[in-house]
């Protein structure tokens, strides 16, 4: 099997170069290895710094993947090959080889063709319709759909492996992942409230919330709802009445529709919270008051709620964690409390 060999000191390099051009993310040695627990390839990390390392062409592929499921960018850290060879084996088992030559040629002679009238009408993107054209009149629907796949499966290939300048997004700058962590400050040239790079980071690694900085898990929330076409308001972070975040449906709404305590807690939220919560939706005016939390509701506090029919509705861990995934594409409306 082929190697791919680094100098000490090169492949963390390599690996901190191509992750920060493919995720917009710049991490530590020490969290990359974080990232990468029970592969051995954290202990490969380490030992390159000062020996260097000869890796297997496979093995590499395989930590990059792995590498940049953890940062967010894919949904599953099976990527390369192993998804074309799906493709294929299920068009060739319910369609035969013939066919599944026939689309690919289809498709190879159309982009050629296309590749050449855009660089010679100076566009830079090609016009896809007559290939599938082609595909509609010899196959049907069926043939145009599994052409789609195909172009859909290539296009994939090309943004995520580590052997092409192809990436999801033109990224304005690199974010630290430490200030995930570590910053008050708003970190944002993707968002509105929270950088983009950062919820796909957590996405992938919703353990991680309970770590983050308070301030990041409010930016975190109000970011959701942003996203979701609510006006919001985000509070100073201290002196703020015990209220994080102010939600409106509509800036003509007068008073909120949600006023929002962010709890990054292990331990349960208890009743005691609640009361202070449901004081300030009377003062605030609100319709409800929401307390969302990386825990969950004490028995007790679940208990006041409805013994007292207060307003207040319980957003636990679980749910944050459905709100990240759903937030992985940009412009998603994904609050249902």
């Amino acid at each position: 099997m082929a190697r791919i060999w680094f100098a000490p000191g090169d492949f963390a390099d390599h690996l901190h170069e191509i992750i920060g051009y493919k995720a917009g993310l710049a991490s530590s040695i020490e969290q990359m290895c974080d990232l990468l627990p029970d592969t051995g390839y954290a202990d490969d990390i380490l030992s390159s710094e000062s020996n260097g390392l000869a890796i297997r062409s496979e093995d590499y592929e395989d930590l990059y993947y792995q590498l940049l499921y953890k940062v967010g960018v894919t949904d599953t850290p099976v990527q390369g090959l192993f998804t074309q060879s799906q493709f294929f084996s299920r068009v060739l088992k319910d369609k035969g080889f013939d066919y599944i030559s026939d689309i690919q040629n289809i498709y190879s002679k159309h982009y050629k063709l296309g590749a050449e009238q855009a660089v010679k009408n100076g566009q830079s993107s090609i016009d896809p319709m007559p290939m599938f054209a082609e595909a509609m009149e010899k196959y049907g629907k069926e043939g145009a759909n599994d052409l789609i796949e195909l172009i859909k499966m290539y296009d994939t290939n090309f943004q995520n492996s580590p052997h092409t300048s192809g990436r999801w997004e033109e990224w304005k700058d690199i974010v630290d992942l430490n200030d995930l962590f570590d910053k008050y400050q708003p970190v944002v040239s993707h968002g509105t409230f929270l950088d983009q790079r950062f919820i796909n980071y957590l996405s992938n690694n919703v353990a991680k919330l309970g770590e983050i900085h308070w301030r990041k898990f409010e930016e975190l929330i109000s970011e959701c709802f942003s996203k979701s076409g609510f006006k919001v308001e985000l509070g100073p972070g201290t002196n703020d009445d015990g209220v994080d975040v102010r939600v409106w449906n509509d800036s003509a709404q007068a008073h909120p529709e949600f006023i929002i305590q962010c709890k990054r807690y292990k331990s349960k939220i208890d009743k005691v919270t609640i009361k202070g919560l449901y004081a300030d939706v009377l003062e605030a005016q609100a319709t409800t008051g929401l307390l969302i939390t990386t825990s969950e509701f004490s028995p007790g506090a679940r208990t006041t709620i409805s013994a007292r029919n207060y307003p207040i509705k319980e957003v636990n861990g679980q749910k944050v964690t459905e709100w990240l995934k759903a937030l992985r594409t940009p412009g998603t409306g994904v609050v249902r409390v």
